[in-house]
């Protein structure tokens, strides 16, 4: 089952792990469209930072945060009333532990390639005030061309501001004794955690690994490690003193920086531009041919669309605004040029700007209303067109240009499906008022073509040329004539926000529920239409079984477009 997007944003496709913070998942940014991944901490009754941030929350923001080539990129920080999110790029590739378990010790030009480009990313972050305190094989990521990045800067300081435990902000193994006792950590305490890390790269052994804190602090502080070389012999000399001197119990034994131990170590290493070659086959060994499943899951269909959602809609206006503006004006003796020339211009002007573009074809099309000598109507048009205008289309696209799709759906009987697709694509209020006119247009247009009620079967050839069709004819003034129609707009409005809301959730379940709910207000519409119509007299036409075939028609368009994909938010604005 889908689940809901997290942060009302990102849409999850899959579990990658879990691990003593939390959870890791992939998932994929409805609004940039890109796949991220998301580490999932439980705050344990931390209040969102839109409340109050607690000092802590700040500090791991701001670590989690930082800009380095060889760290993994932070996107967003955020939190919920239960949860903390990290989202971060998703790094195609393998961890240095999947790299160890695979193929054991690396080589020297490999240990050098990582040494480089960790120690780098750890004194970045040093120099900004921040520590990692856990640094650890799984933290050290590497993508398919080699490049080594570092993960979960801030995750420690984050954990500890949420109510875990200290010694949470670490790995047993790769914790030095002041970390295990919980005691001051600093720039040296990341060093160790590199130097445990290095130790293990040349010898594929660790020498601090328990099952507990206290077996941990034993090894670490009391028992001393013996020197990779006994693990592989025809490593560097030297190499034995710099990492033992690291790997020191107290921290003012060790080397002062993480820079100084690094610029000690590389030397006595290999070519890190070899060994990131050399990396790079081994993730793709890991990997293998074929991308492995949990890289496989897609967006749905509509997510991938979003990126392109602009354009949809600018072509919708511009040929919207084009047939309004074509028709208004053919009530004019221009000639084909004039008439061709004005045509494009608003088409071009709704493409480029698609609100003010609708506002032109709809005012072109009020102007040939009144001069078909049907004032009454153009005139309730253009105020309908202009008030809906003003208050929801100037500010979103989308919605100036969705009503029109009423009529144009009204064409293949299915104009009820309207509402659920405007509902579909945006939010609440926008789903609402862009229903509600599409009601009011789909009913226009139903009656100018010679319709009956419920005035939602369009005739195809009003939107060849409308003035040959019954625009001033008695079903015109009949729909007009009784309150009935009222109660089919307001059916639609509230579908389309039954259908918006139920989309927020951007799941297929959560759509097709909606698209019920939605349903089921169109079909309460008609009834109480129908009472209305019953009422006044004019019962004319209005029944249900004329409703029937339609909503049906409708419904089977709309789960098709669910099924196909669920709904984005992407375009909110």
């Amino acid at each position: 089952m889908e689940q809901q997007l997290i942060l009302d944003r990102y849409r999850p496709l899959e579990e990658l792990g879990e691990g003593g913070y939390g959870s890791v998942v992939l998932a994929y940014d409805t609004r940039i469209q890109r796949r991220v991944a998301i580490k999932r901490l439980p705050t344990m009754g931390v209040r969102s930072r839109r409340e109050t941030t607690p000092s802590g929350l700040v500090e791991a923001r701001t670590a989690a945060l930082l800009n380095h080539p060889a760290i993994v990129t932070v996107h967003e920080w955020d939190t919920d009333s239960d949860e903390a999110f990290i989202i971060m790029e998703f790094v195609d590739g393998a961890s240095l532990a999947d790299i160890l378990d695979a193929e054991g010790a690396l080589s020297t030009d490999q240990a050098a390639a990582v040494l480089e480009a960790v120690s780098s990313a750890i004194a970045f972050a040093h120099d900004n005030g921040v520590l990692h305190l856990d640094i650890k094989p799984e933290n050290v990521l590497i993508t398919r061309d080699g490049r080594v990045k570092v993960a979960d800067f801030g995750v420690s300081t984050l954990s500890t501001a949420v109510g875990h435990g200290v010694a949470e902000g670490g790995t047993l193994g790769y914790m030095p004794p002041e970390q295990l006792s919980a005691g001051e950590v600093d720039e040296r305490t990341d060093e160790w955690a590199l130097a445990s890390v290095m130790y293990e790269c040349l010898t594929d052994a660790n020498p601090f690994g328990s099952d507990t804190i206290e077996g941990a602090l034993f090894k670490a502080e009391i028992v001393e490690p013996a020197p990779p070389s006994e693990f592989t012999p025809d490593l560097p000399t030297g190499v034995d003193d710099v990492l033992l001197t690291a790997l020191l119990p107290h921290p003012d034994d060790r080397y002062a920086d993480v820079g100084l131990f690094a610029a000690a170590l590389t030397p006595l290493l290999g070519d890190p531009l070899v060994g990131t070659e050399e990396l790079a086959d081994s993730v793709c060994a890991i990997l293998g041919d074929e991308t492995p499943s949990r890289y496989a899951p897609g967006p749905g269909l509509w997510d991938r669309l979003a990126r392109r959602s602009g354009l949809v809609v600018r072509l919708w206006a511009a040929v919207a605004a084009a047939w309004l503006t074509w028709m208004g004006l053919a009530q004019f003796d221009l000639g084909l040029p004039a008439q061709a020339g004005g045509t494009a211009l608003i088409a071009l002007a709704a493409a480029l700007a698609p609100s003010l573009g609708m506002l032109l074809g709809l005012a072109a099309f009020s102007v040939g209303l009144f001069a078909f000598d049907a004032p009454w109507l153009a005139g309730g048009f253009a105020a309908l067109s202009a008030l809906y205008w003003w208050f929801v289309g100037r500010r979103s696209a989308g919605a100036a240009a969705g009503p029109l799709s009423g009529p144009v759906l009204g064409v293949a009987h299915a104009a009820s499906a309207s509402p659920l697709l405007l509902g579909f694509a945006l939010t609440p209020l926008k789903a609402a008022a862009a229903s509600a006119m599409s009601a009011a247009l789909t009913m226009l247009a139903a009656a100018a073509s010679g319709s009956t009620p419920p005035y939602l079967a369009v005739g195809w050839k009003l939107l060849i040329d409308p003035w040959e069709t019954h625009v001033t004819g008695g079903s015109v003034k009949l729909l007009v004539s009784s309150a009935a129609p009222l109660a089919m707009i307001a059916a639609w409005a509230v579908a389309g926000a039954a259908m918006s809301i139920a989309c927020h959730r951007a799941s297929r379940t959560a759509a097709l529920a909606g698209a019920a709910l939605g349903t089921g207000a169109m079909v309460g519409g008609g009834i109480l239409a129908h009472e209305i119509a019953v009422a006044t007299g004019a019962i004319g036409g209005w029944s249900g079984a004329n409703l029937a075939q339609e909503l049906t028609a409708s419904l089977i368009l709309v789960v098709l477009v669910v099924a196909v994909g669920a709904p984005t938010r992407a375009e909110e604005e």
